[in-house]
């Protein structure tokens, strides 16, 4: 098959890395494939023509360039996109609960997941992507950026801040690993921490995921240089920025608003053993707290200008088959969830790999899943944490804070996806962080092991979990069951990519 073939080429490459004394040409190659390989699949999937940026919003079934409907509202001092006036078919008895006989109507399609209240229609989805890209693009080139062009870069981004963060750290802990096996690394994060999975079908929900990644990643990153930095002045800007992109992040996903004290916590606590000056930690905290209080007035304004409630982006008045007004989450429903996203074993069928389960059960978007844990089994390394963890306390207590805080936030990350159900763009919110965690770990087996014969069978179980975890994930992505939500306008190129990856 087409696809091992080109799995066990990037193993010989990864290989022949240590050969050469310029390794650098092998990584800058294989950062590269990775790209490429989103720019395909954002290029050729899924509304192919809709790619570039537009003179004129474009809109289609499902929830894409939104945002830019969005942006050409606060053009107009405007919050709403649209009015009763203009869809009069909204005016029915518990339109949440009946959209479905609506949504017949062409003229209303493009409505899907917009939010209706009081006589107005708006976009729940935060408004931190159309203030950073959207509205500013369109202000300075007066075009209209696509979600696709936005996703693929986005995710380019994302891929790189996680080799950043990912080298920081194992710079830092000193951990010494062959080439290849970075190498391999590299392709780890970049195909199984489910980007592909955002960047084959870009919506206006993969947009606020990415953006939200990104200014996370970011604010580890910035995180990891703050707590390395003593000159002060440099420490205050640090600590404004990483609250900047936290808040940021919020205005993208709002459950994101959980991670902000998460951050603050960790740093007061690395503050007052450094510096037990109450002054000082005072003003610490300021800086810390102000940009997130500033954005939240914003936010919080947003919502209650819209929806009467600070507390309310507008999720409960969505307008689609799920009515969500009269719909209460559950721990069951979540803690189900969370049992198919890790544990789902693979169900093939008609022998053939294209035949995975369906899950079935949960309350909402139950897609074909494979549980992380038979995706991504470089995750079983977490058996060895604790012993991690002790030891790199007594080596380095920053990078300790900062791994207990990326485990914090990838927990949170599972447990409220879980609440809305199985979906493949959720497990890339965790899986972000866990992917770069898990290397980290096999980082620190590796580097302890000191006999040869012991660092050997560790290369061949790192080679043998590279081949299977890439052909894992690049077979759900192109399985039968995700086609009809891939192909979208461009079902030629999904059946000849089929072909020739598989025929």
């Amino acid at each position: 098959m087409t696809l091992l073939l080109i799995i066990l080429a990037i193993v010989v490459f990864a290989l022949i890395s240590k050969f050469f004394k310029n390794k650098k040409i092998f990584l800058i190659i294989s950062v590269a494939f990775v790209l490429s390989f989103y720019f395909f699949l954002a290029k050729n999937f899924f509304h192919i023509e809709s790619f570039y940026p537009t003179s004129e919003i474009k809109t289609y079934y499902l929830c894409n360039n939104f945002y830019n409907l969005v942006a050409d509202a606060l053009k107009d001092k405007k919050l709403y996109i649209g009015t009763l006036e203009e869809y009069p078919k909204l005016n029915v008895d518990n339109v949440y609960k009946n959209f479905d006989t609506v949504f017949e109507d062409p003229k209303y399609t493009n409505l899907f997941d917009s939010s209706y209240y009081k006589g107005k229609i708006y976009i729940y989805f935060g408004i931190t992507p159309v203030l950073l890209f959207y509205l500013p693009f369109n202000i300075i080139t007066s075009l209209y950026l696509t979600d696709k062009m936005v996703v693929f870069l986005l995710a380019c981004l994302s891929f790189i801040l996680s080799l950043l963060l990912l080298k920081k750290i194992t710079t830092s802990l000193k951990f010494n690993v062959q080439s290849s096996i970075i190498i391999l690394s590299i392709f780890l994060v970049g195909l199984c921490n489910y980007i592909p999975f955002l960047v084959i079908r870009s919506c206006i929900f993969e947009v606020a995921i990415l953006t939200a990644n990104v200014l996370l990643l970011l604010s580890f990153l910035l995180l990891y240089f703050f707590l390395q930095t003593k000159e002060t002045t440099k420490r205050y800007i640090l600590l404004i920025l990483i609250s900047f992109c936290l808040a940021l992040a919020a205005g993208a996903r709002p459950f994101y608003v959980l991670h902000i004290p998460l951050f603050y916590c960790l740093i007061l606590l690395f503050e007052y053993n450094q510096n037990k000056d109450i002054r000082k930690i005072l003003k610490v905290s300021f800086a810390f707290l102000a940009p997130c209080m500033f954005y939240g007035i914003i936010l919080a304004l947003y919502n209650y200008l819209r929806f009467d409630s600070i507390f309310e982006f507008g999720f409960k008045y969505t307008l689609n088959s799920e009515n969500h007004y009269e719909q209460t989450p559950s721990i069951t429903d979540a803690l189900l969830a969370i049992k198919y996203n890790l544990f789902q074993i693979p169900d093939i069928v008609e022998d053939t790999i294209f035949s995975l389960a369906q899950t079935e059960g949960h309350l909402f978007a139950n897609e074909v899943v494979i549980g992380v844990f038979w995706a991504f089994p470089l995750i079983l390394s977490f058996i060895f944490f604790p012993k991690f963890l002790l030891n790199i306390i007594k080596r380095n207590k920053e990078i300790f804070g900062i791994i207990i805080l990326m485990l914090f936030v990838a927990g949170i990350n599972l447990f409220i996806t879980s609440f809305i159900g199985m979906v493949s763009r959720y497990f890339f919110e965790y899986m972000s962080l866990i992917v770069p965690m898990s290397l980290i770990l096999f980082y620190y087996l590796y580097s302890n092991a000191e006999d040869k014969l012991l660092k050997t069978v560790l290369n061949v179980y790192f080679i043998l979990l590279f081949i299977y975890s890439v052909f894992m994930n690049m077979s759900c992505l192109f399985c039968e069951k995700f086609s009809l939500y891939y192909y979208g306008s461009s079902a030629d190129n999904y059946l000849k990519i089929i072909g020739f990856l598989f025929g």
